[in-house]
């Protein structure tokens, strides 16, 4: 296959890289120095620069920040020709909003030890080793370039029959070169890199009579993602290690996707030859690892299984938690304000309609038809104004606007039997009193008969001109509708495109609006519009941030409205239609504030 001929070319060369052959370390270093994890195993050992699995807690803890779902591996691993075993499991649990924990158990033990005296005599050979470490790690990202992230450990071990534990502590970062220098070269991109230190706090055990550090180790390294191989995606890594009384090591790795269900790797640790395979179905994959060993070969094999949702999903649906609890906040209260509203409303017209003052008592219930239509309590009040002003007109001797205010009440509460027998009280004193009117103008039209033929006001000229003055009455009467329907439309101009926003924009967006959301959560309604305001500048589309907005104008709307501010409540709904073109409340409430200030304009004689 053609990618074969790229890997062992590639193994044969990194294998003579001339760095001297692991430096005899004197046993100072546990066992766990060498690392855990079969993909990074497999690839040399070479794994700082990646970290983005559940073995980052081994290889570097900063790479624990970047890992998006839930993580789950485990391995075993038997030494050839020698009593011993290893086994390693790891969990690391990611969360959007505090960062990844994580926690790993690795143990090693090794039986059939010989026990010898001072004279080299053989006293037995069933002793046996146990080394274990259990370590704790967090990481998460401090922006978008980098990701910090630490590990606690305890250590303990046991041999023939002594046994001593020791604390330790892990340190690393992770870092995306592009995002750091802001380059935006794309070989960048691909790029990452990473630094360790393994023992920042040295685990101290002691057996006998002496304590025995574990040295501290750093390690650098990068990978780099290549597209393709032969046609096959490719990651590159290299990394430097370096401890005390050691030299330098190497480590280099190679891992080719040659299918989407089988991956291979190869890898130098330290001068000697490593090798692995993956295989991948859905979440689960089974690991095979090969390392050429000191003393004997190393084979190990392990699971790894990913569950629940990645990071990004977290987020979002924590999002849509976060939006349905400021959405039940804000309905809460909406319906607080409209309530509010609507009881000043009704105090105020109860307050006129106790002193008599039936006009400005109808006025306020009109404001409320329009803001509430159909609220029972204000409908029954305003049957009874129309009933007490007609009894007051009544009284006055103006029996035809009485019987009208009477038939005004009888037409919202046909049951009212006040209100029809006042209607029918004041219809027959109408009648009477227009009887008596009809006699006297009766007499007066035969008196003025023979003047009024002779009079030019007949003239067909004046006729027409009063014909003339009743059409351009009618016309200026239609105005205001045609005018209600022209705002109507230019208020409803269509939402601007959404521009193309930077990421920085897109953040300052994300971030005016979530300062929205939470100053409406604290009730500080301005701080909230203003900022949705901004965000609504910059990217219109975003989120739910049109619906917010108009929910808010159009209550504004209604709270200038019912004070009286016709230009200021038409301001608001426009700016809701502006939101949404198509909601007909905003719409219908323009239409009537028009519809209010033409009549307004007419009884004051403005229009003439």
């Amino acid at each position: 296959m053609r990618w074969a001929r790229w890997i062992y070319p590639l193994a044969v060369l990194l294998s003579g890289i001339s760095v001297a052959h692991a430096a005899e370390d004197g046993g100072t270093r546990s066992i766990f120095a060498s690392g855990a994890g079969n993909r990074a195993l497999g690839m040399g050992g070479a794994f700082v620069g990646v970290a983005d699995d559940a073995s980052a807690m081994i290889w570097n803890a900063g790479g624990l920040g970047l890992i998006q779902r839930l993580e789950l591996q485990a391995t075993h691993s038997g030494y050839v020709d020698l009593e011993s075993r290893e086994d390693y499991l790891s969990v690391v649990l990611p969360s959007w909003r505090w960062g990844t924990a994580g926690i790993s158990v690795r143990h090693f033990g090794i039986d059939g030890i010989e026990s010898r005296d001072d004279g080299n005599v053989l006293l037995g050979d069933n002793l046996s080793n146990s080394e274990t470490e259990i370590a704790l790690g967090f990481g998460r990202p401090v922006s978008e370039a980098v990701s910090v992230g630490g590990t606690v450990k305890l250590q303990r071990q046991s041999l023939a029959g002594f046994s001593g534990s020791g604390l330790g502590a892990d340190l690393g970062v992770l870092a995306r070169p592009s995002a750091l220098l802001r380059t935006p070269a794309e070989w960048m991109e691909r790029l990452t890199w990473g630094v360790s230190v393994r023992n920042v706090v040295q685990p101290s055990i002691r057996l006998d009579q002496e304590s025995v550090h574990d040295p501290s180790v750093i390690r650098t390294g990068f990978s780099y993602q290549h597209p393709s191989i032969a046609g096959r995606p490719a990651l590159f890594t290299l990394d430097l290690e370096k401890s005390r009384a050691v030299t330098t090591k190497v480590h280099a790795g190679l891992e080719v996707r040659v299918h989407p269900l089988l991956g291979i790797r190869t890898g130098i640790n330290g001068g000697r030859l490593a090798a692995g395979m993956a295989v991948a179905w859905r979440d689960f994959v089974v690991d095979y690892a090969f390392g050429d060993g000191d003393l004997s070969s190393v084979h190990r094999v392990g699971i790894s299984r990913s569950l629940g949702r990645t990071l990004a999903q977290q987020r979002e649906a924590a999002s849509r938690a976060q939006e349905a609890d400021i959405q039940a906040k804000l309905d809460e209260a909406f319906q607080i304000r409209q309530t509010q509203q609507l009881e000043d409303l009704l105090a105020r017209a109860k307050a006129a309609q106790a002193d008599s003052d039936f006009d400005k008592a109808l006025e306020v219930l009109a404001t409320i038809a329009i803001l509430y239509p159909g609220q029972l309590e204000a409908r029954a009040l305003e049957a009874l104004c129309h009933r007490e002003k007609g009894r007051q007109l009544e009284a006055h001797g103006d029996y035809a606007s009485a019987a009208a205010a009477f038939g005004r009440a009888v037409a919202i509460a046909p049951d009212d039997t006040a209100a029809v027998a006042g209607q029918v009280r004041a219809r027959i004193a109408g009648d009477r009193l227009a009887a008596r009117g009809v006699i006297l103008r009766s007499q007066a039209r035969s008196d003025s008969d023979t003047t009024a033929a002779n009079s030019p006001d007949t003239s067909p000229t004046v006729a027409g001109a009063h014909a003339i003055g009743k059409t351009s009455s009618r016309k200026s009467a239609g105005a205001p509708e045609r005018r209600v329907e022209v705002e109507s439309h230019r208020a409803a101009a269509p939402v601007p495109e959404k521009p193309r926003l930077s990421p920085e924009r897109q953040r300052e967006v994300e971030k005016l609006y979530t300062a929205g959301l939470a100053a409406m959560s604290e009730r500080r309604v301005d701080d909230a519009l203003r900022y949705w305001e901004l965000a609504w500048s910059m990217d219109p589309g975003y989120k739910r941030l049109a619906e917010y907005l108009k929910r808010e104008y159009l209550i504004r709307g209604m709270e200038f409205f019912a004070s009286g501010k016709l230009d200021d409540a038409m301001s608001y709904w426009q700016k809701a239609l502006q939101m949404d073109p198509t909601d007909t409340r905003a719409a219908s409430y323009i239409a009537r504030a028009r519809t209010q200030q033409a009549r307004t304009r007419e009884l004051t004689g403005e229009d003439r």
